[in-house]
């Protein structure tokens, strides 16, 4: 059941008089709110940790070469977030890296 019909049909229990059951309706509507916050955040979260993940290669290919990893990783996000492309990225890198 949508949390805005527990929370429309909470309202209309407690105009028409039943205090008790506006309340029950109410509290449903904020389990439901927190169970989807609660998904939400462990999407967010299981996210993060792919991407975590997929950087670890990267990250440790840029120590291989000389290169600063915070640096890729910075430039890795700038192009994932479509900040930079990735000429832009290399050109920026060749220059740090001199």
């Amino acid at each position: 059941m949508s949390k805005a019909i527990l929370y429309f049909l909470a309202a209309g229990a407690a105009l028409v008089g039943g205090p008790a059951a506006a309340v029950l309706l109410f509290r449903r509507g904020q389990q439901e709110a927190a169970a989807d916050t609660l998904a939400r955040d462990a999407a967010a979260v299981d996210q993060l940790l792919r991407t975590e993940m997929d950087l670890a290669p990267l990250r440790a290919e840029a120590r291989t070469l000389g290169v600063d990893p915070d640096l890729v990783e910075q430039g890795y996000r700038a192009m994932r977030d479509g900040l930079i492309t990735i000429g832009q990225l290399q050109d920026h890198l060749r220059t740090v890296g001199g």
